[in-house]
């Protein structure tokens, strides 16, 4: 894994960290926010890992479902989908807090696969 990628997966852990303490604290919103930075990073670091172009929030979608395609694991794009409904929760806080931590358990295991993608 390369330095760069080394610093994307720290930060997205980071942010999963801070997640899990503001959700001990019961704030759902800064929760859901930092879930979805997470996701949002560790994507952005296998983007740039494998020379893949991407700009912008919206073109996380087609990151993943390049690797869902490339790797054969529809599961891949399911754990996203925990990450999406965090940036929404993190916007409008809709959800509830066993929702959200449900959603933070996802993007945990969503961080895991991606790390052994990019081993």
């Amino acid at each position: 894994m390369t330095t760069l990628t080394a610093s994307y997966v720290d930060t997205s852990w980071s942010f999963l960290s801070k997640a899990e303490a503001a959700l001990d604290r019961g704030d759902l919103v800064q929760a859901s926010r930092s879930g979805w930075c997470a996701a949002a990073y560790m994507l952005r670091g296998v983007a740039r890992a494998k020379g893949w172009r991407y700009t912008g929030f919206r073109r996380l979608y087609e990151v993943i479902d390049r690797l869902a395609d490339k790797y054969g694991d529809p599961e891949i794009d399911s754990l996203f989908d925990s990450a999406d409904a965090l940036e929404v929760n993190s916007a409008q806080c809709c959800d509830s807090r066993a929702g959200v931590e449900y959603d933070l358990s996802r993007v945990a295991e969503l961080l895991r696969k991606l790390e052994q993608l990019t081993a």
